[in-house]
């Protein structure tokens, strides 16, 4: 199964974005054994390839990619970690393009009606619509009219609560960043506070969770 597939399959990414290099592949580890399939790593974590690399290696299972994605050279070393797919904040033909020549399943960011026209233009198969929130489900399912093929992940305010009327507007998955894993709870708590969101996060978006 490609990286599309599985993604589309699972309808859930779950972006781990945390300055710790331990805490955010521990908190990974959680999400993964308590059903999550697909994880996000940031690249605003400074050790963002090396947490890519072990999650790679621990968690055969899971389908790992890079975000925040805004270089070659951020491109080159998510490469070199494994990413299975990268993920960009804004749209940038030039990222786009270097992906697709290496193979890689590259997400662009896009916000408005002339950027999904060049991200599709440009090959992409998936977009990830930023910041979704608050303009809300409405704004998603408008700007596919035009676009009834494009393949839209919103990103940015996305919860358990409102990720079924995302996916009812015609979202292909979603993406959920701090609900998931909310930086200040895993400093204070422990990583396994992730456990019981994952689980409502996958319970929002009708794919069954806890493998362990």
């Amino acid at each position: 199964m490609s990286p599309v597939e599985r993604l589309l399959k699972s309808r859930l990414i779950g972006i781990v974005r945390l300055d710790d290099l331990e805490l955010a592949v521990a908190s990974a580890t959680c999400a993964i054994e308590a059903g999550l399939e697909v994880i996000e790593v940031t690249f605003t974590l400074p050790s963002a390839a090396r947490a890519i690399g072990r999650l790679r290696r621990e968690h055969p299972s899971a389908l790992v990619g890079a975000g925040t994605v805004r270089t070659l050279t951020e491109l080159e070393d998510a490469a070199a970690a494994g990413a299975q797919f990268l993920v960009a904040p804004g749209l940038n033909p030039e990222l786009v393009e270097a992906a697709r020549r290496r193979g890689l399943l590259i997400l662009p960011g896009v916000f408005t009606a002339s950027e999904v026209d060049t991200a599709l233009r440009h090959g992409a198969e998936l977009l990830k619509l930023f910041p979704v929130e608050p303009l809300g489900p409405s704004y998603m399912a408008s700007l596919l009219q035009p676009f009834p093929r494009a393949r839209i992940v919103p990103t940015g305010g996305i919860n358990a609560a409102n990720a079924a009327a995302y996916l009812q507007a015609g979202a292909a998955a979603v993406a959920m960043g701090s609900s998931l894993f909310p930086a200040a709870r895993i400093m204070s708590e422990g990583p396994g506070v992730v456990v019981p969101l994952v689980a409502g996060a996958l319970a929002a978006v009708g794919t069954k969770g806890d493998k362990r």
